[in-house]
């Protein structure tokens, strides 16, 4: 395999300036040194802990008033409690009751009771629904409207009388009251006004003035004689209108767009009423004043809902203003706010003293003139000889004979034409206010508001120190040009970070430059990363007064300080920028304008290119000019991002994203993405997530995504929604992407599964101001992102424009088809804007047939991008046209600015949520993501879309993640059927070996783990059932339990197999062992003869055995003669006649004669290789490179490792020499030669065979020969019945003894059981050992993937190149051995560990041969009437232990016979026996180790870890999947250089450095054997192997195996006879990598 640059690469880019002299190193000499204790200190400094001051003093103080003021006003007081209210009045209410998602959200209902309407209330006024003045709960017992009574028959019978149709008039007039039974709408909003905190109130004035409703201006207390003026609550409504100037020669319009409405200085009219009137209604002629609708700005008595009793707007005063729109039809020509004083004038003298002084023009409602008392006619003197015009409005005159008097004016409205008296109304005030007349902005009026001693909200302590704050660093704003504001005072997301972003970007398109391989340009690209965070933090540090300041603050203050700064920087910022931004966009447009009629009159291309470069140069005016919190907070993201270039981490980087959550939490939009840069900062987003479940714990979080075209509402529609503060206005339209937070109300979390929705807000796809840079790859990455960062995504089309909707169409289906392709399933809905009312239903039918073509249209166009086969839109998702698309109304009724919105946008709003969350609802509980796994999906998202091919590049951390879960819970699965199946084995090998059992059969197998395999299956079950991810793990599930059925049918298999060649070598043992056992029976036969003899005569011991010796001397002699000796084989003659049989080459045994004994194999492939003819030319061993090589010497290697393995088997179970032997040893070389593929240019040839072979049959026949000269010794009679003459001899001496012999019996019977009870022990422990490193050791209790991480680890901390050179070449064996070391280190660390897992079996299998003792003898007592006690005893007695120990009853023949008749004794003499057996073993245990068990237990783990061991056709990293033969693709953890596998450049010895995950991102290509040439970006191609495996590039720093290669740079060289120069030269960073970073680096996978 070779690598080969497709394109001749330039000389690489420069950064400007001195970037390439910062690259030599971060943050690593002393002046840097320096400059790092300065930036910690900086830090130090702006973080400070606050002291405490007194203005939180005062706050504790006002909230301590707060719990104590009493609420004198009882009717007050019954009010709040009828609303349910009573526990936030003063002002607790805050912004979390107006933005939590709660049950009203659900559904579009209506109260039921009292104590639901101020919830219900913020929910209409949320939608922008201006009908919420209407709300009240009507009693169902007094139906607001009476059905038609049914007549009786009797009824209709003739016609009611005068008499009898009127004459119940007074008894039906009690009913009148149940009217006022409801609580007045007013009352309603005014109670929720009074417990609503400042930031509450704030938004509902806001709202309130959006659904075009008076606001509240003088505020009286209900429960104190304070009046408030609200000023810091209208301080955010805004309003768009022009005027007609016509000052000058021609009338010019002026306009005014989206103008602070606090701030305009605008002429005030105020309203007044003295005396009552039951005909005329002041608020209705404002009304009809403000709307030629008359829509109802002010509640009025005629409007539904009201009553006669109100409580809480006595001495109100209401503004609203009129905005004009600049046309002739316009009521006034400029900007009038209209006040309105509710009730009596007379009753509330310092609201009337108070408007006095700010209106331009006073009008008096005056009713009961003639009777009128002395305040009312005092206060209309007042009024008349005031500076201010007043126009006075008589309701009980028709007509006012000598209308005005100066400046004053009657008019007469009894039985006057309404529109006749409007129209004069109307142009009596506008001819008063053309004169130079006085104008207030609200902030002027303060000041007089406080000279009225009113309550000025905006006085507060917090608000007073925030505005305080806020004005300071405006102060540092305006010493700069606005357009240089951020280059000088933000200066890290300027010129830098997008330098920062191309070269991070560049890092996925990497090419070979000149002589540099891919990693060194990598290399180089990551340390000019690292030079411009450097830079970045030389400009950030020491922090400039505003970031110092602004964050400092955010840092230090109580929460509501910051939320009043917060919003007094917005105000300030905007008012700072939106003058110079409207002038530089009208020039924008104009010069636009400009050049598209220039390409149509096709004039000269210079002119055009002029107009695009003034485009850019203003496009960039405007992106310079544009500034807000949102930058101020980008700022904070790069310094957090630039301060990660540091080694050192500080408690103080992690402020800077906490307060970012901080503002999340509060309800604050926090940016996503850069819309500047069209870059995610992926650090500083993810440290915001870490802050917000540090905050608030890892919250489940739905999330719902809004694409749509520039200017299409969508922000206008999220503020409906939800009531979010995305920017809603054209003027300055969101950029990027931005998520805010919403919660969820607790009784709903458990019903909808989620804990917040997060609403993602995108930049308008198509934006003007991206118009022309690369707009349709930026829309076609943000499309892709928040599609696939969100649950549910709606799709905003605005109109009825067809481009614009194919436009957004085609990005939306391109993003969700992505989506599908990498097994993410996110929803739609489709939001049509502005599609009229009247539009028939047919109509509707029409748009959704129309649109659902347009989808498959643009499905089969992505389709065809994407290299898929789909051609509908709903095989991408599941999508219906009835029900996902949704038609809104027009947003205004009427014309802006003064029509409200339309009540039918505010339904479909409602219609809209209420389907959002009910969709939310059917989520799978798998896709509803916790903050953690959000954090991860959206790293995923990004990492993927910087790569040319989203599908390939997509990293799927969380299916990932879940899998490994999986391959854990898998492990402990197969684990458990593992070991229980090691237990099975281990039963039945006793049982055979004692002879108990001769026939084994599949189906008594399967039965005896059966239970263990149900068990299993039901845990598998409930697993994925019940797991929080199981709709993830169900595309698993079936292959998952097809792979644990496979490994039962293997394990039973095998124990089948094994349990059958025990049986046979047991059967053949049997049949060697019938003479043995002829030679026993006859000797056994004699001792007893002897031993009657002796009977009774009183012998020593010593005598005994000297008669025995007499007697055994004599057997023995004729046992030798009589015996017949097995045939002795000639096993080198075999050897030869064997291998003359298979090579039958001339010369080949004379070869064969000259192979010296002792010599070792070498592979050389000069003689070993077969080259294969390619285009007529044979390649030279040159071409054969060092990756093959090392395929060759591993299949050699794999080849020994069998047949020595087939041979230390074989002597294990003791078998005897067979010609057989010599045929597998030749079939196993013959397979390995084999496994070559057929293809390949190389194979092995003959001489290789014949070498091998003869190597392994020398070496295989001095083996066989000890096999077989041991095995003929175990089978001569002499031999083996000397071996036992010492058990013969105790036979003898125990029935020369007779009942005395109980001890001796029991001493002699425990003798036999010890080597089989140590042998059981042993075997016990290995599989104990296994199971409790299985279950806590890290390395073993996990997936393959972290046994891999851990071996890599352990590397890196010996630091032996000998051991990675094992690892690399031979990672099967490696892998084994690492299980051997970690085996004997957890075994022998000083802890007694092998010693007390050796006890813990000795005691189980001694309290089982206890047990077997007491059984036994109860049942000899049961049956008396036996002679044969000991016989029966010993039965019994090996019965029950068959399966514990491996004890042949066979063997006590000579013992059985004897005479025991007190059995209890004997019971007695065997449990001492046993405890002083067991001590003795327990006196070896702490002396044993590893090498004393004949079956080790690092194998049994090996066995289990088995897992897939395929490894990466490029650079040999194995697959650490932990299932063999496991569904999808190979993947590992870690890929490395190829230098690893030997791999050269194509003609040289120069070693590749490159990894797969850098070369799948760049332009190189790769060739298998001599094929074609194929991209690395398209491997898949090549076929198997590449085409099994997923290679996902990897931007990470992957600093292990670089540090590996840096370090054993020499030790490479040799092994591989090549050289890091050239192409392959090693990176110098990779030399400063140190060797904790490399393990810091593995601790991250």
């Amino acid at each position: 395999m070779s690598s080969k640059s497709t394109v001749e690469t330039k000389t690489s880019e420069r950064l400007e300036g001195d970037l390439g002299s910062s690259i030599s190193g971060c943050l690593n000499d002393k002046g840097d040194e320096q400059r790092m204790q300065n930036i910690l200190r900086d830090l130090e400094d702006t973080f400070a802990t606050p002291k405490p001051t007194s203005q939180s003093k005062c706050k504790s103080d006002s909230s301590k008033s707060k719990k104590i003021e009493t609420i004198a006003n009882q009717e007050f007081l019954q009010l709040l409690k009828r609303l349910g209210l009573e526990s936030h009045y003063p002002r607790k209410m805050g912004m979390g009751d107006f933005r939590t998602i709660c049950k009203t959200s659900l559904q579009d209902s209506q109260p039921s009771q009292d104590t639901e309407l101020p919830f219900y209330f913020l929910q209409k006024l949320l939608t922008v629904d201006y009908q919420v003045r209407y709300l009240t709960c009507w009693d169902d017992s007094n139906p607001k409207l009476t059905g038609l009574p049914q007549a009786t028959a009797k009824e209709n019978q003739h016609s009611d009388t005068f008499e009898e149709f009127f004459g119940d008039l007074k008894e039906a007039a009690p009913e009148c009251a149940s009217r006022d039974s409801h609580v007045h709408p007013m009352d309603l909003q005014m109670a929720i006004f009074h417990c609503a905190d400042d930031f509450l109130r704030q938004t509902l004035a806001t709202k309130l003035a959006f659904c075009q409703l008076a606001l509240p201006l003088l505020v009286p207390s209900p429960s104190t004689s304070l009046i408030e003026f609200p000023l810091y609550a209208l301080s955010q409504i805004q309003r768009s209108w022009k005027e007609v100037d016509k000052s000058g020669k021609q009338a010019q319009t002026k306009s005014f767009n989206n103008k602070l409405i606090f701030q305009a200085q605008t002429p005030i009219v105020s309203f007044i009423r003295i005396g009552s009137s039951a005909s005329s209604s002041k608020s209705q002629l404002l009304n009809a004043l403000l709307s030629k609708r008359k829509h109802d700005t002010f509640f009025h008595r005629h409007c539904k809902g009201s009553t006669r009793k109100r409580l809480l707007m006595e001495g109100l005063v209401e503004i609203a203003w009129y905005c004009p729109r600049g046309s002739p039809d316009d009521t006034f020509e400029c900007c009038v706010a209209f006040c309105n004083l509710h009730g009596d004038a007379r009753d509330h003298g310092a609201q009337l003293q108070f408007l006095q002084e700010i209106s331009a023009v006073n009008v008096a409602l005056v009713s009961e003139l003639e009777h009128m008392d002395n305040r009312g006619k005092k206060l209309l003197q007042d009024l008349l000889q005031s500076q201010r015009p007043l126009v006075c409005l008589l309701t009980e005159i028709e007509n006012a004979a000598a209308g005005q008097v100066g400046k004053n004016i009657k008019i007469g409205m009894k039985n006057r034409n309404e529109a006749e008296l409007m129209e004069e109304l109307t142009k009596t005030i506008g001819n008063l206010l053309e004169g130079s007349n006085p104008c207030f902005s609200l902030e002027a009026c303060v000041d007089k508001a406080r000279q009225h001693r009113l309550v000025v909200d905006a006085d507060q302590p917090a608000c007073v120190t925030a505005k305080a704050k806020a004005k300071e660093l405006m102060e540092l704003l305006k010493k700069e040009k606005l357009s240089e504001i951020k280059s000088r005072l933000l200066p890290l997301q300027g010129k830098l970070w997008y330098q920062w972003c191309q070269k991070d970007k560049e890092l996925t398109h990497l090419q070979e430059k000149g002589n540099k391989s891919i990693e060194h340009h990598r290399s180089d690209i990551e340390n000019e990363k690292k030079a411009l965070r450097r830079k970045q933090l030389e400009q950030a540090f020491p922090l400039n007064p505003l970031m110092k300041s602004f964050l400092g603050f955010l840092h230090a203050k109580p929460a509501d300080t910051k939320k009043y700064f917060l919003q007094w920087m917005k105000v300030f910022m905007d008012e700072l920028s939106c003058g110079r931004l409207e002038e530089l966009r009208r020039d924008y447009h104009k010069l636009w304008s400009e050049t598209q009629t220039g390409k149509k009159n096709q004039e000269k291309t210079n002119m055009n290119s002029n107009s695009l470069s003034r485009l850019d140069a203003l496009s960039d005016e405007i992106n310079d000019s544009s500034i807000g919190l949102d930058h101020v907070l980008r700022e904070a993201g790069q310094i957090y991002e630039a301060l990660q270039l540091m080694n050192s981490k500080n408690a103080n980087f992690d402020k800077l994203p906490e307060i970012a959550a901080e503002l999340m939490v509060s309800g604050y939009p926090v940016e996503l993405m850069d819309g500047d840069a069209s870059y995610l900062p992926l650090r500083w987003v993810g440290a915001i997530f870490d802050s917000l479940i540090e905050r608030l714990g890892d919250k489940r979080v739905f999330v719902l995504s809004v694409l749509g075209i520039q200017s299409t509402g969508k922000s206008t529609l999220l503020n409906a929604m939800f009531g979010l503060q995305f920017n809603v206005s054209a003027g300055r339209c969101t950029r990027g992407a931005f998520m805010q937070l919403i919660p969820v109300g607790e009784e709903l979390q458990q019903d909808l599964g989620f804990d917040f929705v997060l609403v993602v807000d995108t930049e308008g796809l198509r934006a003007i101001v991206m118009a022309n840079k690369q707009s349709l790859k930026h829309d076609n990455e943000l499309a892709t992102f928040v599609i696939g960062v969100g649950n549910l995504t709606a799709i905003n089309i605005f109109g009825e424009n067809p481009s614009e909707m194919q436009d957004v169409l085609q990005i939306a289906v391109q993003a969700f088809l992505r989506m599908k392709q990498v097994n993410l399933s996110p929803s739609c809905l489709f939001v049509h804007q502005n599609v009229g009312e009247a539009a028939a239903k047919e109509q509707n039918m029409e748009g959704q047939r129309s649109l659902q073509e347009k989808l498959d249209e643009m499905t089969v166009v992505a389709a065809q991008q994407e290299f898929c086969d789909i051609s509908s839109f709903s095989d991408v998702i599941g999508f219906d046209v009835n029900t996902h698309i949704h038609y809104f109304a027009h947003l205004w009724e009427g014309n802006p600015p003064m029509a409200p919105p339309n009540p039918k946008y505010s339904q479909n709003v409602q219609q809209l949520k209420s389907q959002i969350l009910q969709a939310a609802k059917k989520q799978s509980q798998c896709s509803i993501l916790r903050l953690s796994s959000l954090k991860d999906r959206i790293g995923d998202l990004w990492n993927a879309l910087l790569n040319e091919n989203f599908v390939f590049s997509f990293k799927n951390s969380l299916e990932i993640a879940v899998y490994r879960k999986l391959e854990s819970a898998f492990s402990q699965w197969t684990w458990k059927l593992r070991s229980h199946i090691l237990d099975v084995q281990m039963r039945l090998d006793n049982k055979i070996r004692n002879g108990d059992w001769q026939n084994v059969t599949r189906e008594h197998l399967e039965g005896l783990v059966q239970e263990t395999s149900d068990a299993i299956e039901k845990e598998v079950e409930k697993y994925f059932r019940e797991d929080k991810d199981c709709e993830t793990l169900v595309q698993w599930k079936s292959s998952t339990e097809l792979k644990l059925k496979d490994l039962k049918e293997t394990l039973l298999l095998e124990t089948k197999k094994k349990c059958e060649n025990l049986i046979e070598l047991q059967k053949e043992q049997r049949k060697l062992d019938a003479r043995k056992l002829d030679y026993e029976d006859e000797l056994l036969r004699r001792s007893r003869e002897l031993a009657v003899s002796l009977k009774g005569k009183s012998l020593s011991e010593r005598e005994l055995e000297k008669n025995f010796i007499l007697v055994w001397n004599e057997w023995m002699a004729e046992v030798s003669c009589a015996a017949r000796y097995p045939e002795w084989v000639d096993i080198d003659a075999e050897i030869e006649d064997v291998l003359v049989e298979q090579f039958k080459e001339p010369g080949f045994p004379a070869r064969l004669r000259s192979f010296p004994r002792g010599r070792g194999f070498s592979f050389d492939p000069e003689k070993h290789i077969m080259k294969k003819k390619y285009l007529g030319y044979f390649p030279g061993f040159r071409s054969l490179s060092n990756a093959d090589m090392i395929k060759f010497q591993h299949v050699t290697d794999n080849i020994i490792a069998c047949v020595k393995s087939n041979i230390a088997k074989k002597e294990e179970e003791k078998w005897d020499y067979s010609r057989n032997f010599i045929h597998e040893i030749l079939n196993e070389v013959q397979k390995g030669v084999n496994s070559v593929p057929s293809n390949a240019p190389c194979s092995f040839n003959r001489d290789y065979s014949i070498d091998l072979s003869l190597y392994l049959c020398r070496m295989a026949a001095e083996r066989f020969k000890v096999m077989h000269e041991a095995f003929q010794k175990a089978n001569d009679p002499v031999v083996y019945l000397s071996s036992k003459r010492e058990d013969f001899f105790q036979c003898f001496q125990i029935s020369c003894q007779g009942a005395t012999s109980v001890t001796t019996f029991a001493a002699f019977l425990c003798n036999k059981i010890q080597p089989a009870l140590s042998r059981a022990v042993y075997e016990r422990t290995a599989k104990a050992i296994a199971e409790d490193m299985q279950g806590k050791f890290p390395d073993f209790r996990g997936s393959r993937a972290n046994l891999e991480v851990c071996i890599l680890r352990y590397l890196a901390e010996q630091e032996n190149f000998e051991y990675f050179k094992s690892y690399l070449k031979y990672p099967v064996v490696f892998f084994q051995k690492y299980s051997g070391i970690q085996v004997q280190s957890y075994c022998v660390d000083g802890s007694r560990r092998l010693e007390k897992l050796l006890d813990s079996s000795l005691n189980l299998l001694y309290q089982n041969l206890l047990s077997a003792v007491s059984s036994s003898a109860q049942i000899v007592k049961d049956r008396e009437e036996r002679e044969d006690k000991v016989s029966l005893w010993l039965d019994e007695f090996f019965r029950q232990l068959t399966e514990v120990i491996n004890l042949p009853r066979s063997d006590l023949k000579g013992i059985e016979h004897q005479e025991v008749t007190d059995i209890e004794f004997l019971s007695r003499a065997m449990a001492e026996a046993l405890d002083n057996l067991r001590d003795k073993l327990m006196k070896e245990f702490p002396d044993a180790d590893l090498s004393s068990f004949s079956r080790q237990p690092h194998t049994i783990l090996a066995e289990h870890f088995a897992g897939c061991w395929e490894q990466c056709p490029f650079c040999g990293a194995v697959c650490t999947n932990t299932m063999w033969n496991h569904d999808g693709d190979h993947q590992v953890v870690y890929h490395r250089p190829r230098a690893l596998m030997g791999t050269t450049w194509h003609g040289t010895n120069n070693l590749v450095i490159d990894i797969c995950s850098s070369l799948v991102t760049s332009n190189l290509k790769f060739r298998f054997d001599n094929n074609k040439w194929i991209p690395y970006k398209r491997y898949r191609d090549a076929g198997p192997p590449a085409s099994t495996w997923k290679i996902l590039p990897d931007s990470s720093m992957q600093a292990y195996w670089k540090w590996f290669v840096s370090r054993f740079r020499t030790q490479l060289e040799a092994l591989y006879n090549g050289k890091f120069q050239g192409k392959g030269e090693i990176p110098e960073a990779w030399g400063r990598i140190t060797k904790q970073e490399a393990l810091s680096d593995l601790e991250k996978r």
